[in-house]
């Protein structure tokens, strides 16, 4: 009991502390003065272009967000039928129907500005050409710390908006939360968002020895926050069990991935207590399969990526990333650069506040009793795996 009340101690401080303040309307995550929608002096559209580090639900789920966000804003006035596209969970059908419509009289989405930097015909040196001459862009939409590195760091100054980057410090694409370093560069930052969730698991579990799956590089470990779990491994006294796999770069390089995948999966159901399922290429649609091995041995499978992966067979997820808060966030510092401000000068921080989300089914296949002092502070439950 006391140790549930501690937990709810926790959330409660966080929520409180992290809550976006929506008292004078929905987009209200910094306060603008005049965000009088306009276009260019000569009366032109502002032109926005995209830029994805590969394919990833996250940042599909927060091109949606922005979009809304500045429908409430006032620069986008006709989203009808918008809701239907982004069901489709997919960057590129979104961008297209976006830009293939009248969605404002102020702001152009670029049909031929959408950058999927794992394509196999990509041109990154033509995108940074494009960017200097014509310089038809006026902001870039940046999705995920590979692509938020190649273009913060490239020859060029288009205004580039980085989200949807585990840490956009340790990944080099700004400086601090507080000085991105350039100009033209503005990077969504929360900084202990992991350390927040993978401390609410702890709490909630008091696991011995905690297991991870991840590509052993320096990206990897920064967007499957391991530094985050180490820290916390350090303080409370648990034993990380590590299995190394490799992420594919290419759709034939998946069969050979799953298959390590599954491999880990198997050695460490025999040998920790709970396991964390960082954010990896894992399709939810295969996680029941791969999960098998947790469930027999009755592990404990917290999510850091998210709902999907609850809904889809994980236990448990205290989820750190509100697409849609911080859309907004993001639509109001977009506001703010088309109305004369440099990106560097804007809020980089936004802390989301925490949602857990519980899968029932799972739960039942674990024989993992919630206490009811943490029930009545779920926010989700799927009572299924596979279904909403």
């Amino acid at each position: 009991m006391k140790k549930i009340l501690a937990i709810l101690t926790i959330l409660g401080i966080i929520i409180f502390l992290s809550a976006p303040d929506l008292s004078n309307g929905p987009a209200q995550a910094n306060d603008i003065s005049d965000n009088s929608a306009t276009a260019r002096a000569d009366g032109s559209k502002w032109r926005i272009a995209y830029c994805e580090s590969e394919y990833f639900i996250t940042y599909t789920q927060t091109l949606a967000a922005i979009v809304k966000g500045l429908e409430e804003n006032g620069w986008i006035n006709n989203l009808e039928g918008f809701n239907q596209v982004v069901d489709s969970g997919d960057s590129r059908t979104i961008w297209k129907w976006l830009a293939s419509r009248e969605v404002s009289p102020y702001i152009e989405f670029v049909d031929d500005a959408y950058y999927n930097l794992r394509e196999p015909d990509i041109d990154r040196e033509g995108i940074i050409e494009r960017l200097n001459s014509p310089k038809d862009i006026d902001i870039m939409l940046v999705m995920g710390g590979a692509a938020g590195n190649f273009l913060s760091n490239s020859e060029h100054d288009t205004n580039i908006f980085v989200f949807a980057a585990s840490n956009a410090v340790r990944s080099g694409i700004i400086d601090s939360v507080e000085d991105s370093g350039k100009d033209h560069v503005w990077a969504h930052m929360d900084e202990q968002r992991f350390e927040r969730q993978t401390k609410a698991f702890y709490d909630i579990m008091k696991f011995n020895k905690l297991g991870m799956v991840y590509e052993d590089s320096d990206n990897a470990r920064i967007y499957s926050a391991v530094n985050e779990v180490e820290s916390l491994a350090k303080e409370m006294g648990f034993e990380i069990v590590r299995c190394h796999v490799n992420e594919p770069l290419r759709p034939e390089e998946y069969p050979g991935y799953y298959q390590e995948v599954q491999a880990a999966y198997d050695e460490l159901a025999e040998q920790v207590d709970a396991v964390y399922v960082t954010i990896a290429s894992l399709e939810s649609d295969r996680l029941p399969e791969l999960f098998q091995p947790f469930y027999e041995h009755k592990i404990p499978i917290f999510s850091q990526l998210g709902n999907i992966e609850v809904q889809n067979g994980a236990l448990l997820t205290v989820s750190v990333m509100d697409e849609v808060n911080i859309g907004r966030f993001g639509a109001d510092n977009i506001v703010k650069c088309l109305l004369g401000a440099d990106p560097r000068e804007l809020e980089q921080s936004f802390q989301s506040a925490p949602k857990i989300t519980l899968n029932a089914e799972v739960a039942k296949k674990l024989d993992f009793k919630l206490p009811f002092e943490l029930v009545i502070v779920v926010d989700e439950a799927y009572q299924t795996i596979g279904t909403p």
